[in-house]
């Protein structure tokens, strides 16, 4: 274990981590109890000031991810050491900045994510009002080891035999001082392969037309500012809840539900992994042409605006919807993450808010919710 960790960092210092005979660009800094390797092309350092209990820790983590074995690429030479050696490098690619920091704690965290129980086999079917008949598909998945938690929460709805699928959402749960926490990492879309769009079209239109309809009454409660920039009046583009995907929101509502039902009111949304960011960065330096490395360039501008801005945004939508739903704090005001409190059900929406009985109603009794629709 040891050998593999410092024949990593070793790599990692010049983002050339080989990995059953091939390169991956993961760079980072490591600081030993004082003992400095690094390159100051990196944006991160890995401090460990306690060596016995980092390895305690790492330990426990690649041996309960071993048991887990989730999905790997298949490796050649010396499947052991390059299974462990991916696990551990995918740790520290998935790792946020305050992560970097306190690795202990980033690493009872992840097996908080491993060992946590919550939505196991969690496969439930929900009435989806909005088009008679159908119904609201709500799973975990089990994800690979390469993505930045071991599980996601799948949604899609189910109509006369066809089924459109919304955002997927990776999370973890981990206890802290006491109680659940939830961890968001992402919401993302599905890749559709063009059989199954073909397939499902005639749902698929029909719910993003239903989706749209989150709009409804959004526009009007927007600051002068943005509105003067939709009408082409100013060139400044103020922060707003506008310019957000549906369905992106309509799965963070849903599932900030569920989390509620459970019991779980504290959420923390991570937006930013810096080793991920830098990844993309070299890969882009290191392309053949000019042209591949501006294309490479401005994806990684993209993908970096969707993970924080639009990423954000999309949770202060929910919070417009479910009036439930605080804000406490965002990125880098107490820590990293845009930190979040459940709190009691009114949801200003009709759509978000019938989801949102079915349910709540699934395992509380109706006399004990508070759920009321705020027009």
């Amino acid at each position: 274990m040891r050998e593999i960790f410092y024949e990593l960092i070793n790599e990692a210092k010049d983002a050339r981590v080989v990995i059953d005979g091939d390169e991956w660009p993961i760079g980072f800094n490591t600081n030993i109890k004082g003992r400095y390797m690094g390159n100051e092309r990196n944006l991160s350092t890995l401090v460990i000031n306690n060596e016995e209990e980092f390895f305690r820790y790492l330990e426990i983590y690649i041996n309960k991810e071993l048991k887990l074995n989730r999905k790997h690429l298949s490796f050649v030479d010396d499947k052991d050491k390059a299974h462990t050696k991916s696990i551990m490098t995918y740790l520290f690619a998935n790792m946020s900045t305050e992560d970097f920091l306190n690795p202990v704690a980033c690493l009872r965290k992840r097996i908080g994510f491993l060992e946590d129980t919550t939505f196991s086999l969690f496969d439930e079917l929900f009435a989806f009002n909005a088009i008679p008949g159908a119904k609201l598909r709500v799973k975990q998945e089990m994800q690979s080891i390469y993505m930045e938690t071991p599980y996601i929460i799948d949604m899609s709805i189910c109509f006369n035999g066809q089924e459109t699928k919304l955002p997927y959402i990776s999370y973890g749960i981990c206890e802290e001082d006491g109680k659940k926490v939830c961890y968001i990492y992402s919401i993302m879309n599905h890749k559709v392969n063009n059989k199954s769009l073909e397939e499902n079209q005639e749902l698929t239109k029909k719910v993003h037309r239903l989706l749209y309809k989150l709009n409804k009454g959004v526009y009007e409660n927007e600051s002068q500012e943005y509105k003067d920039y939709k009408e082409g009046k100013s060139d400044y583009y103020p922060e707003n809840i506008s310019d957000v995907t549906p369905s992106f929101v309509f799965a963070a509502v849903t599932f900030l539900t569920i989390l509620q039902s459970k019991g779980i009111e504290t959420i923390k949304v991570v937006p930013y992994l810096p080793i991920r960011y830098l990844s993309r960065g070299i890969a882009a330096s290191n392309a053949n042409s000019e042209e591949v490395r501006k294309q490479r360039e401005e994806r990684n501008k993209q993908i970096q605006t969707n993970a924080t801005d639009k990423f954000i945004r999309t949770f202060r939508r929910a919070a417009y919807h479910m009036k439930g739903l605080e804000i406490v704090s965002y990125p880098y005001e107490l820590d990293e993450c845009l930190n979040m409190e459940l709190h009691d059900r009114k949801i200003n929406n009709k759509l978000l808010q019938d989801v949102s009985e079915n349910i709540m109603g699934r395992w509380l009794p109706w006399k004990k919710m508070k759920m009321q629709l705020i027009m």
